[in-house]
């Protein structure tokens, strides 16, 4: 298990008038491997541990960008999910489901991207169809919340191995779990 410190720059607004902003993301990096239910959960979720007590608790939730880098592979040009990813979104579905209730509108993000093949639009339009085949099992597969879950297509905008760019670790989904 490996945590990357990682620095995101978003940019908000329209070109003419952008302004940068810079958020912080903590990853918890698993690859090509599913993550533990417990492993996502402490994770994603520290304040879980707090939530089933019988005396207070002063755990906080995250104020930063908490992400579990899951490398959900996809084909080439595909948005469906192998028997391989389904069975990585295993353990995250079952957390999610858990947390019933417990989470805001679109606390939990999920990101599509792409490898660097193909138009930016093209691209843009197949990290979304990602992204919202991933939402859609968590929903259909585990019972999550739908209102809880927005799917973000990223394109091809962040590459994961930017020195080949046509490689298929460039092709996933990443969960991200904005702060309040």
């Amino acid at each position: 298990m490996k945590f990357n410190r990682i620095v995101t720059v978003t940019l908000v607004g329209l070109a003419a008038s952008a302004s940068a902003v810079c958020a912080e993301r903590e990853t918890l990096a698993v690859g090509r491997a599913a993550p533990s239910a417990q492993q996502v959960e402490k994770f994603l979720f520290p304040e879980a541990e707090c939530e089933n007590v019988k005396y207070q608790c002063l755990a906080v939730r995250p104020s930063s960008e908490r992400s579990i880098g899951m490398d959900v592979k996809f084909a080439t040009g595909s948005s469906d999910l192998t028997p391989e990813a389904r069975a990585q979104l295993e353990h995250l579905g079952k957390v999610l489901a858990a947390r019933s209730g417990k989470l805001n509108a679109g606390e939990i993000v999920i990101e599509g991207h792409t490898d660097a093949r193909g138009s930016d639009e093209l691209n843009r339009k197949l990290s979304e169809r990602r992204a919202q085949s991933v939402a859609k099992h968590l929903v259909s597969a585990h019972g999550v919340d739908a209102k809880a879950l927005r799917p973000v297509g990223r394109g091809k905008e962040d590459l994961k191995d930017s020195a080949r760019p046509d490689a298929e670790i460039n092709r996933r989904v990443e969960l991200v779990r904005k702060p309040n």
